[in-house]
């Protein structure tokens, strides 16, 4: 295709995208003056059916007539032209030259009260024109907004959720697997989520995007309110109170909650403005293209608009000028309903040149993995000297961490007695409480490597109060032989880089005796090496991949392979459910998912000799539930496993809802948690979901809810927790050194846990079992409440 021209006037020069029906390209328009730039779109498709061609020229066109009035507006990209050749359909499109507001996130920047505030009425404008045309974009993120270089304008781009187009494709084509994204994960809306987007969907989108200006903090890892669903966001920024507010009603969980047009979101913005003298100095400029759509009633962003070489209050701090830096290309995506799965390509030219931006005060920006080398491994440590965990965490807390840090242990005791007095489910607080107690005796000390932010630490947080409880437990009982156990907590981010750099740092600390880590299947991975061939013990508590199997003797873990856990599903599928054809989601980029999805298809092969019907990625930025299920169903599907991990657990739950129960439903523990039962509720009903621990145990149910009371309920992977700190706890009794504990575990051990005896095959993996559960109303049912309950 390079070098081709197309409609005998567009030469492509460069390929910035491919997938499903559609390519993407920057060509040269050779019959305009100096060849300017464009960004060519191509949708292809193999139908010999002449009446769905017709039906895709039709809507086509239609489409092409939206995008070419959505583009009349100043902050839209221009249509600039389409056309059919030999059976297939070109739009041309304008790019436009600046950074996006991704590129800015990931350089550190933080914006002010201000900024944020000129960031919404610049876009909240474009939405009430956008939103005035019955179009809603679906899809507002930081990579679709673009910082316009020659005005400091956002430009909206993506218009990429009208899918009638693909649609008619994929039916015709049976490819039903792929279509258009229709939102991003974080930014979409609970109802966006279920396929029903309104207008008011955009606006939460918007919100969470402003909120991300503020914190500096992407929407998963902004924690929830576990009974609202709301984001919980204030204690991380101190920001006007009307333009608090303003947020939370754009980001209400409930659509109905917030503003309900975009009109009315900028009327409440502009109230807030009105407030604030120093928010309305920004210059005005006129508008950079002829004829800009104004919309009646309504100000156009032109009155407000700064340039970017302007460094007024609405600037970005050092943001380049055109004059001194080569300009990132943005490829411009409107209508992607005409080229469904798109992948867009974003890159840098030359971005060493540009002037750095300015990064909040030990902040990890960007892609952690890349920037965790320059962060300073104790950073990502404490014994009590400070906080990992920001969610949890008040003012008595932080007095504890000051005085702990300051060597003043009584007050540092006494600053966490008081706050655990206000949040007793704080399990990094009850082990610097142990830890304070302490103080500067001798003790043996481990350490618990998990991750203390995004959209996993509700999981890392049950890890972790298993740590914590067997800690307490055996320091008040005395401690090892009359040593009290010292841990050490380690964020490493959920990022396998950062796993491998703490396991470097403990294997080179001699006071570290054995490590309860890592939290997911990936980290422990890329650190069990590191672990294994500098013999230091390391226990992993709930990673389940076979890939941990077999990687030497100082590698074990808590909970059963995932090998375990394909055979008893294989087993209910083929036996109690009576079915056979099973298709599978999975998330293509995780460990943990890749190997339970694998091991499921090898139990199903060797216990009846077939295959999965199908086979359908979590992972794909095109990927829709909707569409998925229905081709799964076309497939004559009798059955759903669901391989997912944590981080695509939102589309995982996606497919239960729109299942609807019409295929039976069997998933891995990742979707054993609270979220299935309070979003897919009456569809989850009848799922079978295996978890890895017995959760009927009375005697450790008993000293759960004694130590962090009724407000939690007690998790899987607390009790796998529990019994990882347990098994380094009886190794200790013995000889308290490194290859002491080694020797214990592999000699014939065997101690009691909550999930009782703990023992462990020659492979490191626990000799276990894995129990089913289910989703079935509450006993107290109210036709609205769903809990899990054990298999019959």
């Amino acid at each position: 295709m390079l070098g081709e021209l197309l409609g005998a006037r567009y030469k492509v020069i460069e390929v910035l995208g491919a997938g499903g029906f559609g390519h993407t390209y920057i060509a040269e328009d050779t019959q305009r003056p100096g060849n300017p730039r464009c960004v060519l779109k191509h949708l292809t498709f193999a139908s010999p059916n002449t009446a769905v061609l017709e039906q895709v020229r039709r809507l086509f066109r239609a489409e092409a007539e939206t995008l070419e009035k959505l583009g009349k507006h100043d902050q839209i990209p221009q249509l600039l032209a389409y056309f059919e050749e030999n059976r297939e359909f070109y739009l041309v499109q304008e790019f436009i030259e600046g950074p996006s507001l991704s590129e800015e996130f990931a350089r550190g920047t933080r914006f002010t009260e201000s900024q944020v505030i000129a960031l919404l009425e610049d876009v909240l404008t474009t939405l009430v024109f956008v939103h005035s045309q019955g179009v809603i974009h679906r899809d507002i993120k930081p990579e679709n907004l673009i910082r316009r270089t020659s005005d400091g304008k956002f430009v909206l781009i993506d218009f990429g959720a009208v899918k009638t187009i693909s649609h008619t494709i994929a039916e015709s084509t049976g490819e039903t697997s792929m279509s258009v994204p229709i939102y991003t994960s974080g930014y979409g809306a609970s109802e966006q989520c279920l396929g029903k987007a309104r207008f008011s969907s955009d606006l939460y989108s918007l919100g969470m995007v402003a909120l991300q200006a503020l914190t500096g903090l992407r929407p998963s890892q902004l924690p929830q309110d576990f009974n609202t669903s709301e984001i919980i966001w204030r204690d991380q920024v101190q920001v006007n109170s009307d333009l608090a507010a303003f947020l939370d009603k754009m980001v209400c969980y409930h659509f109905m909650h917030r503003y309900q047009s975009a009109s009315e979101a900028l009327q409440a913005l502009r109230q807030i403005i009105s407030g604030s003298p120093t928010v309305m100095t920004r210059p005005a400029t006129p508008s950079s293209r002829v004829g800009a759509t104004v919309i009646p009633g309504v100000e156009t962003q032109a009155q407000y608009s700064t340039p970017l070489e302007q460094k007024s209050e609405y600037s970005s701090p050092d943001l380049p000028s055109q004059s001194h830096s080569k300009v990132r290309k943005v490829l411009l995506l409107g209508g992607s309903a005409i080229a469904a799965t798109l992948a867009l390509s974003f890159f840098a030219r030359n971005l060493s040149q540009f002037p750095s931006l300015s990064p909040v005060p030990g902040a990890v920006t960007g892609d952690s993995v890349e920037t965790a080398s320059d962060l300073q491994m104790k950073e990502r440590m404490s014994t009590g000297e400070r906080i990992l965990n920001q969610w949890q965490t008040n003012s008595k807390k932080q007095e504890g961490v000051e005085q702990f840090a300051s060597g003043n242990y009584a007050k540092a005791i006494e600053a966490f007695q008081a706050s655990l007095k206000s949040d007793r489910t704080d399990p990094e607080t009850l082990i610097y409480l142990n830890n304070a107690r302490i103080s500067s005796n001798p003790s043996y000390e481990i350490a618990a490597a998990i991750q203390m932010g995004d959209d996993a630490l509700r999981s890392a947080l049950e890890v972790l109060r298993g740590v914590a409880q067997a800690q307490d437990e055996v320091n008040r009982a005395g401690g090892i032989n009359g040593t009290p156990l010292k841990v050490r907590l380690a964020d490493d981010g959920n990022q396998p880089k950062i796993a491998r750099q703490l396991a470097k740092a403990f294997v080179n600390d001699p006071a570290i005796l054995g490590v309860v880590g890592h939290t997911i299947s990936d980290t422990t991975i890329a650190a069990a090496k590191i672990y294994q061939d500098n013999q230091l013990v390391m226990i992993a508590p709930i990673s389940s991949a076979v890939q941990l199997s077999n990687v030497g003797d100082h590698i074990f873990r808590t909970i059963p392979s995932d090998q375990l856990t394909a055979r008893t599903l294989v087993n209910h599928l083929l036996n109690r459910m009576k079915r056979r054809r099973v298709v599978i989601f999975f998330n293509s980029s995780s460990d943990y998912s890749n190997s339970l999805k694998n091991e499921f298809r090898n139990a199903l092969f060797y216990s009846a000799g077939i295959e999965p019907v199908a086979e359908f990625d979590l992972a794909r930025p095109d990927f829709d539930a909707y569409e998925s299920v229905n081709a799964a169903i076309a497939k004559g599907a009798e059955a759903i496993m669901l391989a997912s991990d944590h981080t695509r657990s939102d589309r995982a739950i996606q497919v239960v809802s729109v299942n609807a129960k019409r295929l039976k439903l069997l998933s891995g523990e990742s979707l054993f948690a609270p979220k299935l039962l309070k979003i897919a509720g009456r569809d989850a009903v009848g799922m079978v979901i295996a978890v890895p621990a017995d959760l009927t145990q009375p005697s450790f149910k008993q000293k759960f809810t004694t130590l962090w009371g009724n407000q939690i309920p007690l998790s899987w992977r607390t009790a796998l927790g529990y019994d990882a700190t347990v098994t380094l706890i009886q190794a200790l009794q013995n000889v308290p050194t490194r290859s002491g504990i080694q020797r214990a575990i592999t000699q014939n051990f065997s101690t009691t846990g909550a999930t009782g005896p703990i023992q462990f095959l020659p492979t490191g993996d626990r000799k276990g079992s894995i129990y089913l559960m289910t989703v079935a109303p509450a006993a107290s049912n109210n036709g609205n409440t769903y809990s899990f309950k054990a298999l019959p």
